[in-house]
């Protein structure tokens, strides 16, 4: 455990709650705070340019932070913890085992729900909007798990997190 990986972790924390920050907003304006999707409302979003704008905008958002968690984040969570990062899914059971985070086969369901959001969301609002309501649902998980970890390195790790995001 070095100030160098304390560093990073606080530089990856900022980031992180920026990500959220950002992910919660787009949501918002995309879904209302309603995380019930039909196909009837997934073909009102893709009614209009700015649905679209929101759809896209809302599947990059989560794809990029459940990314930056997965594979910066966790890692140097774990490095800092003093613990030796390995493969996604090995840290991912590392961090539930610990309590830190609810399930780690949530966050590899994220991972898969994050390739369709980007790649395949338009060709079918029927498969669209059940995987547009988990990625509601998820939304929350990432939340909840990353304040977790947050303030775990707050308080446990003694890093210094930036700015306060409601934790």
């Amino acid at each position: 455990m070095t100030t160098d990986s304390h560093a990073r972790l606080a530089r990856l924390l900022n980031l992180v709650d920026r990500e959220d920050e950002h992910l919660l907003g787009v949501r918002e304006r995309l879904l209302a705070g309603d995380c019930s999707v039909s196909p009837d409302r997934v073909r009102g979003i893709l009614a209009a340019d700015s649905g679209i704008d929101r759809l896209e905008s809302f599947g990059a958002k989560f794809g990029r932070m459940q990314d930056t968690i997965m594979d910066k984040l966790v890692p140097a969570f774990l490095t800092c913890a003093g613990e030796k990062p390995g493969p996604a899914i090995d840290n991912l059971a590392r961090l539930e085992k610990l309590g830190l985070i609810e399930q780690a086969d949530d966050w590899l369901q994220m991972r898969h729900l994050r390739n369709r959001l980007v790649h395949e969301y338009i060709e079918n609002p029927d498969d669209l909007a059940p995987a547009l309501q988990r990625a509601c649902h998820f939304t929350d998980r990432m939340h909840t798990d990353y304040q977790r970890l947050r303030g775990y390195a707050r308080d446990r790790l003694a890093v210094e997190v930036p700015g306060n995001t409601g934790n």
